[in-house]
């Protein structure tokens, strides 16, 4: 790419199998839907330690990219790391290998942080949050009551700067999503943190959200924007953080920040 990019989109990859084509799908079409308002985009994916499949769909469905790397990592966070180092652009968005986004996500979140006074101070995420499970097809109703097994459902995001907004109660749940734009320049500040099984800590992008939270960096929303999220019967990273009894890592200053509201407001 002979200019810098305004944008490094980087997706990741483990063991998605057959579900990293949508992914790869969506993916081409948001990219190309913020290449269309004249934003300069490196597209990037990193597959750590990929199974045999999701390596094949990648090689196959994305000439289009700009670089695929394969990473020996293991651990989600220090993929991420890896994808930062890499990236050429001012801003950074990550994306999961089995999930879909709304095509207007990066035009959107552009437009926001490249108008701020501070891009280095702010995260920025999706609006809306659609979970979706693929066996709700056989959950279908007639009316407007939701079929009693059905697994999908709708969820909003909240600005750690609203009024209703505790921070602390970001210590029992992650409220956020990794599907995060910001400024590389914070992503080299605050690097994921690798997970530790021995100390029972992981959860990569909930460490990441209490780290930047407890430096008062804002996390805010982008209107009109929505980031869909495959719920899958098995193998997920959650099921696996849950099996495995992890916990985020929560910064020795977090709970001092929040009840003495250091918290950007």
């Amino acid at each position: 790419m002979s200019q810098m990019p305004d944008i490094t989109a980087t997706v990741v990859f483990h063991n998605e199998g057959a579900f990293a084509i949508p992914a790869l799908e969506s993916f081409r079409f948001m990219v190309g839907a913020a290449r269309r308002h004249g934003i300069k985009i490196q597209t990037q994916a990193v597959l750590d330690r990929p199974d045999y499949t999701t390596r094949h769909v990648v090689n196959t469905f994305s000439d289009w990219l700009d670089n695929v790397e394969e990473v020996n990592f293991g651990d989600l966070g220090l993929s991420r790391n890896a994808a930062v180092e890499r990236a050429n652009g001012r801003f950074l968005a990550f994306f999961d290998g089995d999930d879909l986004w709304g095509a207007e996500w990066l035009c959107r979140a552009y437009a926001l942080a490249q108008a701020s006074d501070a891009p280095e101070k702010i995260i920025w995420h999706p609006a809306w949050l659609y979970y979706f499970s693929e066996a709700d097809f056989d959950r279908t109703v007639l009316d407007a009551t939701a079929h009693p097994d059905a697994a999908s459902f709708l969820a909003t995001h909240e600005a750690s700067t609203s009024d209703s907004f505790d921070g602390r109660g970001l210590v029992l749940d992650n409220v956020w999503t990794a599907n995060v734009f910001a400024a590389k320049e914070l992503h080299m500040r605050f690097p994921y943190p690798a997970t530790d099984a021995q100390r029972g800590v992981g959860v990569e992008d909930w460490s990441w959200n209490l780290a930047t939270l407890a430096a008062r960096i804002a996390h805010l929303i982008v209107p009109e924007t929505v980031h869909l999220i495959r719920i899958k019967e098995s193998n997920s990273v959650g099921q696996r953080n849950i099996a495995k009894g992890l916990l985020p890592n929560v910064p020795a200053n977090f709970l001092w920040a929040k009840q003495n509201e250091l918290a950007l407001r």
